[in-house]
């Protein structure tokens, strides 16, 4: 079984509750841009606002998950210093309809008119960063095998940015949703 292929990696507290709040602080002292699904803002297929996360900030987020990724992966995460990691807050609304995280051509190209940031990479990983109670529905799910989760704050979820993992956040029904994504590139060991 290659890396591709394993199913997600779940880490509860993976990341310090200090580190999250960080990230939230930072995210609430900058504008946050509402995000596109494959370069057009769609609040039907998405509903979403983002904020780009400071190097310094991105690079103690993998640190803390490196190891995890290797037990679990077998591999090495590898920063991606051309493209920013992202806070995402999803308010109430339709959340994210099922997507995989292969970045397509479409997206690269619509990328280049829009100025949204194009997050690709072999790794994806997502961390909470609020509580669970804090919002209603907000679940993120994977179609196969199917699973639903909705992680505590510090929480890891990574997976394989392939075709192969297709994954969506269900509707938000109230509150706020908010979670980090870096993308990373794997390096074998």
């Amino acid at each position: 079984m290659t890396w591709k292929s394993r199913l997600p990696l779940i880490v509860e507290s993976a990341i310090p509750l200090s580190l999250c709040g960080a990230l939230t602080d930072h995210v609430k002292n900058h504008t946050a841009r509402p995000r596109t699904y494959r370069g057009v803002i769609d609040e039907s297929l998405r509903k979403s606002e983002y904020v780009e996360i400071p190097v310094h900030l991105q690079e103690a987020v993998i640190s803390h998950c490196a190891a995890h990724i290797r037990s679990h992966f077998e591999i090495a995460p590898k920063c991606i210093p051309t493209q920013p990691a992202v806070v995402y807050r999803y308010g109430p609304g339709v959340g994210f309809v099922a997507h995989h995280d292969e970045v397509t051509d479409i997206e690269r190209e619509r990328a280049r008119t829009n100025g949204q940031p194009v997050v690709g990479g072999d790794l994806t990983l997502v961390v909470c960063l609020n509580t669970p109670d804090s919002y209603g529905g907000g679940e993120l799910f994977f179609e196969n095998p199917a699973q639903e989760i909705k992680p505590s704050c510090g929480t890891l979820v990574a997976f394989p940015a392939t075709r192969d993992h297709i994954h969506g956040v269900r509707p938000i029904t109230r509150g706020e949703r908010v979670t980090l994504v870096v993308r990373v590139d794997a390096e074998c060991l």
